[in-house]
């Protein structure tokens, strides 16, 4: 069945179809929400908020492209994640962050990986949300444009700063 279909049929009602979508697109956004937050259990939480929303707000989704939709949600998702966590730590002052070094890394490639992470998030959100959605969910600058409310031009130029500043950090 194809999305348009199966969104039609959810929109009517008929959440059994929410199964399609899902198994469709699960792993992207939640793919997508780990390189946002760094945090697997995080990212799988926000992952489960991004398809409840689905199906809450299926009504208002315009014809078009679903995995694009959902991004869209999972990037507002994150971005309320990122609210309500900095909302918490501000009224519990003396908690620490999540410690990212207390897993121990023992190769390489596994410290090449956490690096990338601490770099990206490191970032500002629109550069990181950018970054992943280019180079990571292999997006035009256009659909960026189009998600995020941008120009190609801005979507390029975060694009380009947000390399840049990872490269310095690296």
């Amino acid at each position: 069945m194809n999305d348009k279909k199966a969104v039609r049929l959810i929109g009517q009602g008929k959440t059994e179809y929410i199964n399609d979508i899902a198994s469709a697109y699960y792993d992207d956004i939640y793919r997508f929400c780990c390189f946002q937050t760094g945090d697997a259990d995080w990212a799988y939480d926000l992952t489960q908020e991004t398809f409840l929303r689905f199906i809450r707000y299926v009504d208002s989704m315009k014809a078009g492209n679903v995995k694009g939709y959902l991004l869209t949600i999972a990037m507002n998702v994150c971005r309320d994640g990122f609210r309500e966590k900095s909302r918490r730590e501000a009224q519990t002052a003396g908690e620490e962050a999540l410690d990212t070094q207390s897993a121990p890394q023992r190769d390489a490639e596994a410290e090449d990986r956490l690096m990338l992470q601490r770099a990206l998030l490191s970032l500002p959100d629109y550069q990181r949300e950018a970054i992943v959605l280019h180079f990571y969910q292999g997006l035009k600058y256009r659909e960026i444009g189009k998600m995020t409310g941008s120009s190609v031009a801005t979507v390029k130029s975060r694009i380009r700063q947000g390399c840049q500043k990872m490269k310095e950090l690296l």
